[in-house]
């Protein structure tokens, strides 16, 4: 009977978990797929180097969260460059950014195995090889990814009679930023960030919830500064290694910080204060003293609670 018993546990507990030597497998894959920059160096390390050096120079701008000055530094950037086109948020809710370099988290030193490239199977007659598994090479996936982006931004922005495009999002973090770096070796990447009591400010009287991964809105301060201090902390430790230029909302009237994006990318860019003003928004203007002030105090504990540990590190005084 005890016998029967401890049979019928095994096999419930295998009809509900899996195979025990299963279970690490999972756990490997999930911390491995964490590590998106090391995935996509393994990914570039399958593929031939003139493969890995494409001449496109898009502009990325990601900024942390929304009512952050993005728009504004948007328009910066193309005030006295006639030549590119900085496509605003495109398709937010279709999260296209998000489905392709998911395509990329599975990559590893040992998957996929060699074995399974075209380019490196031997055959005389491809209907007598085992082809249960046969890939195109990296190189092919990379370029399909290059051409997505360049279908969908690049041409009509050249049929519109633009010479160069970008984009500007706000829902995106490093991991991002290393994958744009990985399709565009030679594109720029800007990376912005505003404090967070004056953006939640800003974001609770626009009245307009939006979803950082569609279908999820962000309604709450709680989920507006952990959203904040995901991104911002992705920035900070992570910009350096992307090649990336990092800027404060506060600073955009800064004339040495200006100095700096315009060095960064290359050609002349107007300060803040320089900009017309074309919608009354108070985060397409000039940076104005905290407003934290004016936020209800349970906001303000929310808010410090979720986004302390960033908060200093991001140059901002508690």
């Amino acid at each position: 009977m005890l016998e029967a018993c401890n049979r019928l546990l095994r096999d419930v507990s295998r009809a509900l978990l899996g195979p025990r030597h299963t279970w690490p497998l999972s756990l490997r894959a999930r911390r491995l797929s964490a590590d998106l920059p090391a995935r996509l160096a393994d990914a570039l390390a399958r593929t031939r180097g003139d493969t890995a050096a494409p001449d496109d120079r898009p502009v990325f701008l990601l900024a942390a969260g929304w009512r952050s000055g993005s728009t504004l530094l948007q328009r910066m950037i193309m005030e006295r460059n006639e030549e590119i086109l900085m496509w605003g948020e495109p398709f937010a809710h279709s999260n296209i950014h998000d489905s392709l370099i998911s395509q990329f988290r599975a990559f590893s030193g040992d998957w996929p195995p060699g074995s399974f490239f075209l380019s490196k199977m031997q055959f005389q007659r491809v209907a007598d090889t085992w082809v249960a598994n046969l890939y195109p090479d990296v190189d092919h996936l990379l370029n399909a990814h290059r051409s997505y982006y360049r279908t969908l931004f690049g041409d009509p922005a050249a049929k519109a009679g633009w010479k160069n495009w970008g984009l500007k999002e706000v829902r995106l973090t490093i991991d991002h930023a290393a994958y744009f770096r990985a399709l565009f070796p030679q594109c720029k990447i800007i990376l912005l960030y505003r404090n967070p009591y004056d953006t939640y400010l800003s974001y609770r009287n626009w009245n307009h919830p939006s979803a950082r991964t569609w279908p999820g809105y962000v309604a709450t301060p709680y989920a507006f500064g952990r959203g904040w201090a995901e991104m911002t902390r992705s920035y900070l430790q992570g910009h350096e290694k992307v090649n990336a230029l990092l800027i404060r909302y506060e600073d955009l009237d800064n004339p040495a910080d200006i100095e700096r994006l315009q060095t960064y990318l290359g050609w002349p860019v107007p300060r803040s204060s320089e900009m017309r003003l074309i919608r009354k928004t108070d985060s397409d203007r000039p940076a104005v003293k905290p407003t934290r002030s004016r936020l209800p105090a349970a906001d303000r504990a929310l808010l410090r609670f979720a986004t302390s540990d960033v908060f200093e590190a991001a140059g901002y005084a508690l």
